[in-house]
């Protein structure tokens, strides 16, 4: 199945756009969580990868909220917003992927965050003793139109860069991807699928200029956090594949970084509308694949392999081995039952390369020959954020 992903008038892509800018608070709960967070894959000699970076300022509702361990205030669905700025606690994170070692803490910074609709930007800074600030932002760039500038500083380094879409595909464009809104909850995306980005990074392993390949989201989920399976990943050429599986299963009590003791255990899930696509780069239309897995295989190491397999009724196929390299982790917890108990909710990232590759899309035969490496990410989700 194919759907036409020509470009957007530019007055839609500017009233998403601005949507960035705003957490809909007219549609929090109190189960609501927030995220505005970046993936970038530096432009390498094997193609977009190995090395991977993500930042991400994120926040939930609650009285009082844990991020890995960081106690924090959470989200008032009664606090005031004037002139469409909101004011709220947020933790800045994030992960450098070298290719082989994954430096975490890269940034991790809990900060009073301020997010502002009309100057078009969100800020999560916090003095330091020895006179700087840590933290991260997002906002409207100056140089170009429809453009996003970032700015981090942690423990382990800084960046600072811009990214931006062409604009030529819904996938190159800010695309409000769901919006959902009932008085049971609901969910907001806005998700930039594919964008450039260039700037300078001072990495543990060195000052660079980089540019590459990028993902954007603004996330607005407003029913509990609860498991799923992600993975964004990208070809040589900018091609692009992405698969999205929410599921049930025996580890939506699960808490910690643990497995079952079987694979049978482990891949014992109920998937819910899984789905997947992808997408040649450039103006085109995207390939939707509506039958979709992604199977957890324990034994290969301190972490699970993933196989992939995706196809459609007109023949598309996928499959491949996700081979992880390296492994992020972050953690919500909440207080609930005045204290008796607390809800948890494990986040996973694994950092893969693409092995075991085979395929047929839009009539062309997918392979590593084919294509060349790709590289990619995957969130592998459990637990339940109540």
């Amino acid at each position: 199945m194919t759907i036409t992903t020509t470009c957007k008038p530019m007055t839609e892509n500017q009233r998403v756009y601005d949507l960035i800018w705003s957490q809909m608070p007219h549609m929090q709960k109190p189960t609501s969580s927030s995220w505005w967070f970046f993936i970038l894959f530096p432009k390498e000699a094997e193609g977009y990868g190995p090395r991977q970076m993500m930042f991400s300022i994120a926040s939930r509702v609650g009285e009082t909220i844990s991020i890995n361990g960081s106690m924090l205030p959470g989200i008032d669905l009664k606090r005031k917003i004037v002139d469409g700025v909101d004011i709220f606690d947020a933790i800045a994170t994030g992960w450098y992927c070298d290719g082989e070692q994954v430096y975490d803490e890269f940034v991790e910074q809990t900060a009073v965050t301020t997010l502002s609709e009309h100057d078009g930007f969100i800020k999560c800074w916090a003095d330091k003793s020895d006179g700087t600030q840590h933290g991260y932002e997002i906002s409207r760039s100056i140089n170009r139109p429809l453009a996003l500038t970032a700015k981090i500083r942690g423990a382990k380094g800084t960046a600072e860069f811009e990214a931006w879409g062409d604009l030529d595909s819904l996938d190159s464009s800010p695309h409000e991807s769901l919006n959902i809104n009932t008085p049971l909850g609901g969910t907001h995306f806005i998700a930039w699928r594919r964008m450039n980005f260039e700037g300078v990074f001072d990495l543990p392993t060195g000052q660079e200029e980089l540019a590459g390949i990028c993902y954007f989201q603004r996330v607005c989920l407003n029913v509990p956090t609860f498991p799923w399976k992600w993975i964004w990943s990208l070809f040589p050429d900018g091609s692009m594949f992405s698969a999205y599986i929410p599921y049930v299963g025996r580890n939506l009590l699960r808490k910690g970084y643990q497995f079952f003791a079987s694979n049978q255990k482990e891949q014992a899930i109920i998937p819910i509308a899984a789905n997947g696509f992808w997408d040649w780069p450039g103006p085109s239309e995207r390939v939707i694949f509506k039958k979709a897995g992604i199977t957890p295989i324990l034994g290969n190491g301190p972490h699970p392999q993933f196989m992939v397999q995706m196809s459609n009724k007109q023949g598309d196929h996928l499959s491949f081995l996700a081979a992880p390299y390296g492994h992020a982790n972050m953690c919500i917890d909440r207080p609930v039952l005045n204290g008796r108990f607390e809800s948890h909710w494990n986040y996973n990232e694994y950092m893969f390369r693409m092995q075991q590759l085979n395929g047929r899309v839009s009539g062309k035969h997918i392979t590593k020959a084919t294509m060349g490496q790709a590289f990619g990410s995957l969130e592998y989700t459990w637990g339940l954020g109540l």
